[in-house]
């Protein structure tokens, strides 16, 4: 990262020398105060804050949310040091609007880890920032290409892909394309009840259809609400042949020829999965609350943090997919450190009769409240004008059974 501006509140001499230190012989430039008020008037003119102890009248957490009522700094990043290693603590500063967490027995990889990541992130905030022109119209910077991922199979990252593609479809027909990247046993097809006939495998075979988007979309199916699938190939042995380079490639075709592109991207890490992250202007990781799904995410947020890959674009998504509560929300996101941008509801019908129809939530279910999260989903992944409300679905006979085009 260049030498990034860093504003450094901290009135505990060791900490503040230790954490200017590590930061310093990272490169980054460092400015350092002592005074709240002091520190306050200067938010505006760095790219990063970090926050730790003040011994003035004003708490670390008081600061924070004074930082975050204002509008003028609303686009610099800010980072607590928490006093304690005390969980409620740390959830308090992520109430009061911190963006990252650190405890104050910190490893100095870690400090230089995170505060890359807070920095890469709002970078790319900033890139897809509306443009104001000189006639005074807004211009926004649309997000075209989104990816869902999950270190741990069956969380529902299908479903998010398949739901978030036909809401985005709803106000663009025919310009929304759902690739299932789940490569190895990839279902996408089935979630929207269509019976492909040619897969990415069969792409990989034609080196034209590479590079033509016109040509590429005639190996994808159609969907009755206009979204267009290009289905995963039929098994391991067929996606054998798909390489890194064959992923980018599709991707950028794929974006020549339509104007979003939703990649379920399944849930094993390689070096084709990593190449969709480095596509996609937006990723979803999605858990579900339980230990196991926990700590897979936390490795691969510790893999991606030395990496530096996907943490500036990532979103995160709680799927509640138990009947009781194992693990509290706030408990999710204190072990993970970030927050849940959307929380699923559970079901115990409604997911299972959309997969088992082929009829999407959003179209099946519209009122329902997993559609209402699932197009808000849509809203944040693509942003405002990427998505439409949920549209009822066509009544038709048949089911699990009946096939599509």
């Amino acid at each position: 990262m260049p030498a990034s501006t860093i504003l450094l509140l901290e009135t505990d001499v060791e900490t503040g020398a230790s954490v200017s230190r590590i930061l310093t012989d990272a490169g980054y430039t460092i400015t350092q105060a002592t005074d709240a008020d002091d520190a306050f008037a200067k938010v505006a003119e760095h790219q990063l804050v970090i926050i730790g102890e003040n011994a003035g009248p004003k708490t670390a957490l008081d600061i924070c949310r004074e930082i975050r009522a204002t509008p003028a700094m609303a686009a610099v990043p800010v980072m607590c040091i928490s006093s304690t290693e005390d969980v409620e603590e740390r959830i308090a500063f992520l109430e009061a609007g911190a963006d990252d967490v650190i405890g104050r027995t910190f490893d100095a990889r870690e400090l230089e880890a995170r505060v890359e990541a807070l920095l890469l992130r709002f970078q790319r905030s900033r890139e897809l920032a509306p443009i104001v022109t000189t006639d005074g119209l807004t211009m926004h910077r649309a997000r075209r290409t989104v990816a869902v991922f999950s270190p741990k199979g069956g969380v529902g990252t299908t479903t998010i892909a398949t739901n978030i593609g036909i809401a985005a479809v709803a106000r663009r027909p025919d310009k929304v394309v759902l690739v299932d990247m789940a490569l190895q046993f990839g279902g996408l097809a089935t979630l929207v009840n269509l019976d492909p006939k040619q897969t990415i495998a069969d792409v990989i075979r034609d080196e034209t259809a590479l590079r033509e988007p016109e040509l590429l979309r005639t190996f994808a199916l159609r969907h009755d609400s206009g979204l267009h699938v290009l289905a995963g190939p039929a098994g391991p042995e067929a996606s054998a042949v798909v390489t890194p380079e064959h992923v980018t490639q599709i991707l950028a075709t794929l974006l020549d020829g339509y104007d979003m592109v939703v990649v379920d991207a399944g849930s094993t890490l390689d070096e084709r999965t990593l190449a969709v992250f480095e596509a996609a202007e937006a990723v979803i990781l999605t858990v579900t609350p339980e230990i196991a799904t926990l700590k897979a995410m936390h490795a691969l947020l510790d893999y991606l943090g030395e990496s530096g890959s996907v943490g500036m674009k990532s979103t995160f998504v709680l799927n509640n997919a138990f009947a009781r509560e194992i693990l509290k929300p706030r408990d999710v996101e204190s072990f993970l450190g970030t927050k849940m941008a959307v929380e699923l509801p559970y079901d115990a019908f409604l997911y299972l009769k959309a997969a088992n129809e082929g009829v999407p939530i959003v179209t099946g279910a519209p009122k329902s409240l997993a559609a209402e999260r699932l197009t808000r989903l849509a809203t944040i992944a693509f942003g405002e004008e990427g998505y439409r409300g949920p549209v009822a679905a066509e009544k038709k006979s048949g089911g699990l059974f009946r096939r599509g085009r």
